[in-house]
């Protein structure tokens, strides 16, 4: 619901922004609204084909939970606390349906092949966030939106939505690499 709020909320102010440039010319009323709304549907559709082509492009093997790469450490676990996220994490929408692996609850804490499953698609929703923040400038060569007064803060409104599950997910991943360690050497023993 929160992130309905800011897309329409971020909508509305867009259009009045740029209605208010065409100091509320009649005449500019339909042209504005249908710029703002197919910007806003372009960039949703943007995201929702880029993640598409990233999970079916990219291996799976490139997710796993061995990956350092995708290692959290402590001090950005700290800057997460700091953010306080434990309070605002659950406005952020998780999307596990698409994949058909949820990540909404942590079901357990020590079935290594689970934890590595979780930290891969963990993994997979940190590099799709990020890409559909940081591609989002692209609705700025779609026509109906090339105005810089509307790609522009549709941008940075996807770029702000983009980011918080990227947050969430590496908080996360935090205290599943612990798990997913702990768990993998008792098995080994």
């Amino acid at each position: 619901m929160f992130y309905i709020a800011v897309i329409v909320g971020g909508a509305f102010l867009i259009a009045l922004g740029n209605l208010a440039a065409h100091a509320f010319a009649p005449q500019a009323i339909l042209p504005v609204c249908l710029s703002v709304a197919l910007g806003v549907v372009a960039i949703m559709a943007e995201d929702g084909l880029s993640a598409l082509l990233l999970r079916r492009l990219l291996p799976s093997r490139l997710f796993s939970a061995e990956r350092r790469i995708f290692a959290v450490g402590k001090r950005e676990k700290r800057f997460y606390d700091a953010l306080k996220i434990k309070k605002w994490k659950g406005l952020v929408p998780e999307l596990g349906l698409f994949t058909g692996f949820s990540k909404s609850e942590l079901k357990s804490k020590d079935d290594a092949a689970y934890l590595g499953r979780f930290l891969m698609e963990s993994h997979y929703g940190v590099v799709i966030h990020l890409a559909n923040g940081l591609l989002g400038f692209v609705i700025a060569f779609i026509p109906f939106c090339a105005s810089p007064s509307v790609w522009v803060p549709i941008f940075l409104v996807n770029l702000m939505l983009s980011l918080l599950p990227v947050f969430v997910l590496r908080y996360t991943c935090y205290t599943l690499g612990r798990l997913y360690a702990r768990s993998k050497k008792r098995s080994q023993a």
